[in-house]
C-alpha cells in the first residue's frame, strides 16, 4: 500500500477511535456532535487533499529505475572494453 493510503487509513482509524471514546465518556450531546463533526471534516480533508499534499512517488521510482538501467548499460560497455584490452594484450 502506498504512503498516501496508509495516511488516509490511519486518519480514519483515529477519527473512529476518538469519536467512539468521546461518545462513551461524554455521552450524546451537542458538544460531542460538533467535536465529531470537526474530526470527520479533518478526515475528509485528509482523504481528498492527499493527492495535493504529497509529491508523486511513482515518478521518483521511474527516475531511479532509469538511472539503474543507465548504470547497467555503462557497466556492460566497460566490460566489453576490458575484454577488448585483454584480447589485444594477449596478441
Amino acid at each position: 500500500m502506498e504512503t498516501r493510503g496508509l495516511v488516509v487509513l490511519a486518519t480514519w482509524a483515529g477519527v473512529t477511535i476518538i469519536s467512539s471514546v468521546a461518545f462513551l465518556i461524554g455521552g450524546v450531546n451537542t458538544v460531542n456532535y460538533v467535536f465529531v463533526g470537526i474530526l470527520v471534516g479533518v478526515g475528509y480533508i485528509t482523504t481528498f487533499g492527499m493527492p495535493f499534499m504529497m509529491g508523486s512517488e511513482p515518478k521518483q521510482e521511474v527516475g531511479v529505475q532509469n538511472k539503474l538501467k543507465n548504470m547497467d548499460m555503462r557497466l556492460e560497455k566497460l566490460t566489453e572494453m576490458v575484454e577488448e584490452i585483454k584480447r589485444e594484450i594477449e596478441v
